[in-house]
């Protein structure tokens, strides 16, 4: 079997499953995660399910910090025997210093070369398009093609999500709302951009916050001119709501009859910042 001619990798907030990263042969460079006084390597040293259950627990607040270079270059390296030329995709230096490692480690690497993009957003809207450009480098294309499909897929993808709670964005520093009232009233919908999260509306109850995820991603579709019956990825994404996200999964499907439909987990790495109950999907009009 020859060799591919470039290899993805990501960081670790693209929220892809394990068996997915593993099937198209994506290396991640772990974000931090402290819990009081340690820190682990996302999805190394703690897996999704033992983050998740800790911040359940509310015994441990748990915070994060940036991948760093030495974390970038030992995924650089286990990609190279998959490929001489690699792309790596960080989320954006507006977000946090992650960005920074995957370039400082690109200079470091020896026996081949990286090409680093901002992938502008996180969670499963990055992973849509992570994944989009792994299959691409398994089909056979070269690095400056699976580049042009980043750029070209990255502006297309949109993400909104339903939190219970607005003060794990607020305390996270990564919260923005102008274009909602600034009294703590209602339940948010934010929408997942390079900054973190920028909460675009409210509801008064859960289900109508659900309900309002379908407004915005029929709006976010619209203006993006999908017709419906075109190729179209969706992602749905949860912490600790399993069942919401399964009925969310399946009203898409009844609505839309996307190419693929997916159900992930948010990884701790934003699930500190958005609180238990986060539900929301990712879309991408192809």
């Amino acid at each position: 079997m020859s060799r591919q001619l470039v290899a993805v990798v990501s960081d670790s907030t693209c929220d892809l499953p394990d068996p997915l990263l593993a099937a198209l042969g994506i290396p991640l460079a772990p974000v931090h995660i402290q819990a009081e006084d340690r820190s682990y390597r996302d999805r190394l040293d703690m897996s999704i399910d033992e983050a998740n259950a800790i911040m359940l627990a509310g015994k441990t607040r748990l915070t994060t910090s940036a991948a760093t270079a030495a974390d970038w270059l030992e995924a650089y390296e286990k990609a190279l025997p998959l490929a001489p030329e690699l792309v790596a995709l960080s989320i954006s230096p507006l977000l946090s210093a992650t960005f920074a490692g995957a370039n400082a480690a690109s200079e470091l690497l020896e026996g081949g070369s990286v090409t680093v993009i901002n992938a502008q957003t996180i969670l499963a809207a990055m992973g849509l398009v992570v994944r989009q450009c792994a299959r691409a480098a398994q089909s056979g294309q070269s690095r400056d093609q699976v580049v042009a499909l980043a750029e070209h897929l990255l502006p297309r993808v949109k993400m909104v999500v339903a939190s219970m709670y607005r003060s794990f964005a607020k305390a996270g520093g990564r919260y923005q709302g102008d274009a909602v009232p600034e009294s703590d009233e209602g339940l948010p919908i934010f929408r997942i951009w390079e900054k973190g999260w920028m909460e675009i509306d409210r509801a008064d109850k859960r289900a109508a916050s659900i309900d309002r995820l379908f407004h915005w991603m029929d709006a976010d579709l619209q203006e993006l001119g999908y017709v419906r019956g075109n190729p179209l990825l969706v992602a749905v994404d949860h912490f600790a709501c399993l069942e919401e996200a399964e009925a969310i999964r399946d009203r898409i499907e009844h609505l839309y009859h996307p190419q693929e439909l997916d159900l992930w987990q948010i990884g701790p790495t934003a699930a500190v910042h958005l609180g238990p109950g986060t539900v929301g999907m990712a879309y991408l009009p192809l």
